[in-house]
């Protein structure tokens, strides 16, 4: 009896826990009619039907903001995802008052938020008359950089309305805020139930891939440069380009010179294949970063002036020179024929498959 009640226990527990995890299951997988998943949101903010909006109350009208007629999405975040976020809409003049009540003041750090000056303008500005026709959405975000925020469309699928944000990532480490009142007619938006908002950082279409160089081909790059044979199999490759830290030196007279001597000796070296070219210059002395042709002559120790004036200033004679401090510097720049992320990442994957010697793997990405 003992043994057999051992038995039942064990199944009792295997039938329970088999319930157990169905039910987490549902519970994962059913998306009810209160909750959306944010994926689900974007997937619909490309493939509906874009309805027009007005930023300036109905004056003017668009479709979309074509400022990037194509671009690289690097980053997506929907409704609550979107950090430093202010948004809601109004269909009448009630709810604008319910709605600025409600967000007059932030969770969150914020920036040049609207203050009461500013609600009550939104209040004289959007009255009953204005709900008659329109429906208004109001967006505020919070950048920590000057990362520009623009309305990109809205898109209107189903019972759904989607808000397209388009954000630059800022470089310029100063507090921003962006601000948009957005107008669209209560005709487009008849059986809308939901509003959202997607949030996309943006850029151009990337078209060029910059790569270090292996230190034991410098001398090699710096002398010979690079050309597109040098990559045989890469594809989508349109053209190659090679940036060097020249080698610099300074120009001594050894004397006070003319304005006009100092004139004709900088036009000379402007002119000169042997300069790349002319910094400071004074009626003393000039400094200028000299051709890649004289990398090895600098390395050995054998550089002289007379290499680099090659008798082209008269009366030079008394003329010295001093070498800076160099260290070689090299970047190798490919320009794709196709623009894009996804061109991008596949020359990057191709680059690391097909190993050439002369790039520096530790720094791609």
């Amino acid at each position: 009896m003992k043994k057999l009640y051992i038995v039942s226990l064990i199944i009792i527990m295997m039938l329970l826990l088999v319930s157990c995890a169905e039910s987490s299951d549902d519970d994962n997988n059913t998306l009810t009619a209160d909750y959306i998943h944010p994926s689900h949101i974007y997937e619909s903010s490309h493939d509906g039907q874009e309805i027009s909006f007005s930023l300036d109350k109905g004056v003017n009208w668009h479709f979309s903001d074509k400022r990037l007629a194509e671009f690289d999405v690097w980053n997506i975040n929907v409704n609550e995802e979107v950090p430093g976020m202010v948004f809601f809409y109004a269909t009448s003049y009630e709810q604008l008052l319910e709605e600025v009540e409600k967000n007059k003041m932030t969770t969150f750090y914020s920036y040049r938020y609207l203050d009461n000056n500013g609600w009550n303008k939104l209040l004289d500005t959007y009255t009953e008359e204005y709900f008659k026709d329109n429906i208004l959405l109001f967006y505020y975000k919070y950048e920590p950089n000057i990362s520009e925020n623009y309305v990109y469309n809205i898109i209107i699928k189903d019972n759904s309305l989607i808000l397209n944000i388009n954000r630059f990532e800022g470089m310029c480490t100063a507090l921003s805020s962006w601000v948009e009142f957005i107008t669209i007619k209560k005709i487009d938006a008849v059986d809308i139930t939901e509003f959202n908002v997607v949030v996309r950082t943006v850029s151009e279409l990337k078209s060029l891939i910059v790569l270090y160089v292996n230190e034991a081909y410098m001398r090699d790059i710096y002398v010979n440069g690079l050309t597109t044979s040098d990559f045989p199999g890469l594809n989508n490759l349109k053209s190659v380009s090679v940036w060097t830290w020249g080698v610099m030196i300074d120009i001594k007279f050894n004397e006070t010179i003319s304005d006009k001597r100092l004139n004709d000796i900088v036009d000379i070296l402007k002119t000169s294949e042997n300069i790349r070219s002319v910094g400071y210059t004074s009626n003393t002395w000039i400094r200028v970063t000299i051709n890649n042709k004289f990398f090895d002559k600098y390395q050995n120790n054998t550089l002289t002036l007379d290499d680099v004036l090659d008798d082209k200033i008269e009366n030079s004679y008394n003329f010295t020179m001093d070498i800076l401090k160099f260290t070689p510097i090299a970047q190798i720049t490919l320009e794709m024929e196709q623009h894009g992320r996804e061109y991008s990442e596949a020359m990057i994957n191709q680059l690391k498959e097909l190993k050439y010697p002369f790039i520096n793997y530790e720094y791609i990405n």
